[in-house]
C-alpha cells in the first residue's frame, strides 16, 4: 500500500518544511506503511509526481488560502486515479469539517491531531475493512457512507508522554534538497544553508482572537532528552547547520527553555538557531536572551501583533508594550536580529489606534518588520465579529486570499472607521516609513544579500498598484 501526502501551493515568500505531513510519514513508516510528501509550494511538478507514483490513498494537509487549490488537486487525481482514497487534514478542515467532506472528491476529513487516525485508516483500506461499523472506530473522522455523513468520536489531544512516543519527522521522505536550496526560508534572515524546524510543543495557552488554536490551549511538552535526540539525530542524519523552532511560545515554561538552550550550548561544532516566531516579548529575560546568545541563536521574532493598547486589547493579547520594548532593545544591545510583526484594520480598530500601533514599532531598532492587514480566519473570535456586523468584503468570500503576507495587501474586512482602500495606503506608506530608512538600509547591508534587497523593494513598489 502507498500513501501520498501533498501540501497545495500556497502565495507566501517564506517556504518550510511542513512537519505535520512529516510526522505522520515517520508514524507510518514505523508501521510498514510507505509514504511519501509531495509539497506543490516548493516543486511546481509536485502533482504531476503524486500521479506517477500511483498511491493507494492521498492525504491533503491544507491551511485556508490552501485549501481551494488542494481541492482543485484531488479532482485531477480523481481523474487520473479514480479509486484512490482522498483524505483532508490540516487546520481548515478541521474549523470547516461539514464543508469539506460534502466536495464529492473528498472521501474522508480528519479534524485535530490525527496522526494514529490516519494511520488507522490506511491499515483499514489496506486491509479492505471500510465499512461504516469499521470506519465508526476511527477517531477524528469524518466519512461518507452513501448519501450520509458520519462523524466519529473525538480523540483527546495528546499528551506529553505520547509526543515523545512519534517518531521524528520523516524529511527523508520527501525531495530534501529542493527545501535546501529555496532562499526564501522561514524568516527573513539566515546563516546555515541545511536549515530544517523542530517543533518542541504543541497548543498555546492565549487568548489571541485572531487565532483558532486548532492544537488547543494546553501546552503539551516533548521531553527535554526526546528534543534533543531529535537535534542531534538532524545534525547527523541530515548534516543540518541551522535549526529554527516553530513553537507558538518556547519561552512561556521559562525553565525548561532555559534547559534546552542551556544542552545547546554542548553540541559541537555548534549550529546557528532562530526563532522566527514563537517568542512572546514580554515572556523574556536578561538570562533567557543571555542564555540563548550562547547556545547559537542569532534571529528573534517578537509576536506583538499591535503597538496600540486599544487594539491589543480587542485582541485579548494580553501584553505589556513597556516590557516588549525593554525588551527589544535589550535583545538588540545582545547582538540579535529582532523582527516583529503588527496586524492593522482589526473591528472597530481607528486610524488613532493604527498611527499609535505604528508609531510604536518605527521607535524601535527592528531589523525586519511585517505590517499586514487582518485575515479573519474561520473559527476565529475575530472572524465571528466581521461576520456579526458585516465587515467582511467580498474578497473574504474567496479562500485563496487568507494568507498574512507583505504580497497580500488587500484587506479581507472594512469597517466604517476604515474603508478598504485606507486601510492599503497605511500599509504601503508604513512600508516605506520602515524599509527606506537610511539607518535600516545601512543595517540591512551587513544582513542581507543584494538579491533579497532588491527583491524587497520590488514587492514593496508592485503592491502599490494593488487594490
Amino acid at each position: 500500500m502507498k500513501t501520498a501526502l501533498f501540501v497545495p501551493f500556497i502565495p507566501d515568500e517564506n517556504t518550510t518544511p511542513s512537519l505535520g505531513p512529516l510526522y505522520l510519514l515517520g508514524l507510518l513508516e514505523k508501521n510498514d506503511i510507505e509514504g511519501f510528501l509531495f509539497d506543490e509550494r516548493i516543486d511546481p511538478k509536485a502533482l504531476d509526481k503524486l500521479l506517477a507514483y500511483k498511491p493507494d490513498i492521498v492525504g491533503v494537509s491544507a491551511v485556508t488560502p490552501a485549501y481551494l487549490r488542494g481541492l482543485g488537486a484531488v479532482k485531477e487525481i480523481k481523474t487520473s486515479l479514480p479509486n484512490v482514497k482522498i483524505a483532508f487534514g490540516g487546520a481548515h478542515p478541521s474549523i470547516l469539517p461539514d464543508s469539506v467532506i460534502k466536495e464529492p472528491a473528498v472521501d474522508y476529513v480528519f479534524t485535530g491531531e490525527s496522526e494514529f487516525p490516519f494511520l488507522e485508516l490506511c491499515r483499514k483500506i489496506k486491509e479492505n475493512n471500510i465499512s461504516k461499523e469499521s470506519l465508526s472506530q476511527v477517531n477524528n473522522l469524518y466519512f461518507k457512507n452513501g448519501t450520509e455523513i458520519v462523524q466519529t468520536s473525538r480523540q483527546p489531544f495528546l499528551e506529553d508522554k505520547d509526543l515523545d512516543k512519534l517518531p521524528f519527522p520523516a524529511f527523508h521522505k520527501m525531495d530534501l534538497a529542493l527545501y535546501f536550496s529555496n532562499t526564501q526560508t522561514h524568516g527573513l534572515f539566515k546563516k546555515g544553508k541545511r536549515i530544517l524546524p523542530v517543533m518542541t510543543t504543541r497548543g498555546c495557552p492565549s487568548t489571541c482572537t485572531f487565532c483558532c488554536r486548532v492544537m488547543g490551549r494546553k501546552i503539551r511538552c516533548r521531553s527535554v532528552d526526546n528534543v534533543m535526540s531529535e537535534i542531534n539525530y538532524l545534525i547527523k542524519q541530515y548534516k543540518v547547520d541551522e535549526i529554527y523552532f516553530e513553537d507558538d511560545n518556547f519561552t512561556v515554561l521559562r525553565n525548561r527553555a532555559l534547559e534546552i538552550l542551556d544542552r545547546m550550548t554542548a553540541i559541537k561544532p555548534p549550529v546557528y538557531l532562530k526563532f522566527a516566531n514563537g517568542i512572546r516579548a514580554d515572556l523574556v529575560d536578561a538570562e533567557i536572551l543571555k542564555t540563548m546568545k550562547k547556545a547559537g541563536v542569532y534571529s528573534l521574532s517578537f509576536g506583538i501583533e499591535s503597538g496600540s493598547k486599544n487594539t491589543l486589547a480587542k485582541m485579548k493579547k494580553g501584553l505589556n508594550l513597556e516590557k516588549a520594548r525593554e525588551n527589544i532593545l535589550l535583545a538588540k544591545s545582545l547582538g540579535f536580529l529582532v523582527g516583529s510583526n503588527c496586524i492593522i484594520g482589526y473591528p472597530e480598530e481607528t486610524i488613532e489606534d493604527i498611527k499609535e500601533s505604528i508609531n510604536f514599532f518605527l521607535k524601535l531598532p527592528l531589523d525586519s518588520m511585517a505590517i499586514v492587514n487582518l485575515v479573519p480566519f474561520p473559527g476565529t473570535e475575530a472572524r465571528a465579529v466581521c461576520e456579526e456586523k458585516g465587515y467582511l468584503t467580498d474578497k473574504a468570500l474567496n479562500w485563496d486570499n487568507y494568507y498574512f503576507s507583505i504580497n497580500n495587501p488587500i484587506p479581507l474586512i472594512k469597517t466604517p472607521m476604515l474603508p478598504e482602500n485606507k486601510l492599503v495606503s497605511i500599509i504601503h506608506k508604513a512600508y516605506n516609513r520602515m524599509y527606506f530608512r537610511p539607518s535600516w538600509i545601512i543595517r540591512s547591508i551587513k544582513h542581507l544579500s543584494v538579491s533579497q534587497i532588491v527583491r524587497g523593494i520590488k514587492i514593496l513598489i508592485f503592491n502599490k498598484g494593488k487594490k
